[in-house]
């Protein structure tokens, strides 16, 4: 569990869109329970996510989803001091369709992969510009 507040989470998540996108994150789920309903990531309803583009909000989120987990994601949600922060499904379910995120269904995770790490690489060094 990180020992950090929803609030804090929630400002952290902000800065990076804000940074990244040039506004906040709409995409910012909190729940006080883990989110059961997604640990099989066939749950995640991605049929219809034809998501193609790497857009500035996929390159925020991704940021905030690897500050709060460190390449692996539980498909559950992030677990911080009281609540569970679940990542966007769409944004998600996009990151894996373009091979920057894997699931570990064993572990009842998304791992990040070296094209995910590549990903990050890039959208920093355009930051640093």
């Amino acid at each position: 569990m990180l020992d950090i507040e929803k609030d804090t989470a929630k400002r952290i998540i902000d800065a990076l869109a804000v940074a990244i996108d040039g506004k906040p994150s709409s995409a910012k789920s909190f729940n006080q329970l883990p989110y059961e309903n997604l640990a099989d990531y066939g749950n995640w309803g991605q049929d219809n996510n034809d998501s193609k583009r790497d857009t500035p909000r996929t390159r925020a989120l991704f940021m905030a989803y690897l500050v709060f987990s460190g390449g692996r994601i539980p498909l559950r949600g992030i677990e911080m001091h009281g609540t569970y922060f679940r990542p966007d499904v769409w944004v998600a379910g996009a990151l894996v369709k373009k091979g920057y995120l894997t699931v570990d269904e064993s572990a009842q995770e998304f791992v990040v992969t070296q094209d995910g790490w590549g990903f990050l690489a890039d959208t920093l060094e355009v930051l640093g510009k």
